[in-house]
């Protein structure tokens, strides 16, 4: 398609405005805690409640996808996202809060299927791997940038104006590029109305042992990155000595550390081992294991080092995302690419849901920091065994 480029660009600043709001729950929980008055095991409740809906809402997300064609499913979830997080600013309390959560993270589970649908429809093959990592280079930017602002306004003007410029960041992309996404306002031919292929039933995924495998990493992956996204600030305060600002600038650096390793995978799995991406996400696994053995070991507090050893834990907690659903939107192909991103996606939202709370359990059963981070990186280094020994019959799932 002509110009593909060009929508990649604005589908990726779209991802990243997107992300600016609901990642921005993370750098923000130190000022949660002090607005809602939470315990430790309360703010593993915070990154869960807006993965929630994606639980529920992200397999249909994926069909919205395929029928009713990227624009209108992408930016119909940033609208409701942007609703929800509004919302949220003026709750009550904290259950409250969790509720607005709750419907932003429900337009937020449709997103991910959408853009896993573009980037089918509109690369090649050999342009996919590059192409899904720009395009989750927004989602880590958007991290950064939320990380690096978000704290400053609610240090001074309070938690709840930093929640209401999450909502405005992540309504820009409905207000501004409904004309320009035009190409991708309908549905890829064969999405809609083409007889299914033997065995390509919405459900036939389910038959598939490699691919029941590769959803099982998703699964602990998004573990592992929830628990970073939930835990890396409070342990950058209460472990580490630093202040809210600072944990922020920590959160940026891991941020940064996905967005970078992000692309430099995907251009990877495209020039190298182009069938055989699921060995990049072993690499993942593996960096993130070894990260997550030094937080348990080595707590550093010298803010340049700690700030390279978050940057290293992006690599391991964000890194892999890219490839991830590369691999899940080729196995759809053009008739299914939404649906099983869309699965991938609900397989990284039980992770997301379970990782917080089993990093908080492990926290407050032993009050340290050192066993959580130490559960964490066998879990990681769980990952990259599993993909190794079950990569090649992944691979051979993928369709071209």
């Amino acid at each position: 398609m002509a110009g593909r480029w060009l929508l990649l660009a604005v589908l990726t600043a779209s991802y990243g405005a997107g992300a600016f709001g609901m990642l921005g729950i993370s750098p923000l929980s130190p000022s949660l805690v002090e607005g809602f008055a939470l315990s430790r095991l309360q703010v593993a409740l915070l990154v869960p409640s807006i993965y929630l809906g994606g639980l529920f809402f992200s397999l249909p997300g994926g069909r919205l996808a395929d029928r009713l064609g990227v624009r209108t499913s992408l930016l119909g979830g940033l609208a409701l996202g942007a609703a929800g997080l509004a919302a949220g600013a003026w709750a009550p309390g904290f259950l409250e809060f969790l509720a607005c959560l709750f419907v932003a993270g429900i337009g937020w589970s449709v997103v991910n299927p959408a853009l896993g649908r573009a980037i089918i429809d509109l690369f090649p093959v050999r342009e996919r791997g590059v192409a899904m990592g720009i395009k989750q280079m927004g989602l880590t930017l958007g991290g950064v940038a939320s990380a690096l602002v978000l704290p400053s306004i609610a240090a001074a003007l309070g938690w709840r104006a930093a929640i209401v410029t999450c909502g405005v960041v992540v309504s820009l992309p409905v207000a501004l590029t409904w004309r320009v996404l035009g190409p991708l306002g309908r549905a890829a031919a064969g999405a809609v109305g083409a007889p299914e292929r033997a065995g390509t039933g919405h459900w036939a995924w389910l038959r598939r042992p490699a691919l029941l495998v590769f959803f099982a990493t998703g699964l602990v992956l998004g573990m592992v990155q929830a628990a970073v996204l939930s835990y890396l600030p409070l342990y950058a305060v209460q472990a580490l000595g630093f202040d809210a600002i600072g944990a922020g600038l920590l959160v940026a650096c891991s941020q940064a550390g996905g967005a970078v390793s992000r692309l430099a995978l995907g251009a990877a799995s495209d020039r190298w081992l182009t069938g055989q991406r699921s060995l990049w996400l072993a690499l993942t696994g593996a960096v993130g294991a070894i990260i997550f053995a030094a937080y348990a070991a080595w707590p550093v507090s010298a803010p340049g080092l700690a700030g390279a050893l978050a940057f290293a834990s992006g690599v391991g907690a964000y890194g892999w995302v890219g490839v991830f659903f590369v691999i899940s939107a080729e196995v759809g192909g053009r008739r299914a690419a939404g649906l099983l991103s869309g699965v991938a996606f609900a397989a990284i939202v039980v992770g997301l849901l379970v990782g917080p709370a089993t990093f908080g359990l492990l926290l407050v059963r032993w009050n340290s920091y050192a066993v959580p981070w130490a559960v964490f990186a066998a879990l990681a280094m769980l990952v990259t065994a599993a993909t190794v020994v079950a990569g090649p019959a992944i691979d051979r799932e993928r369709e071209s």
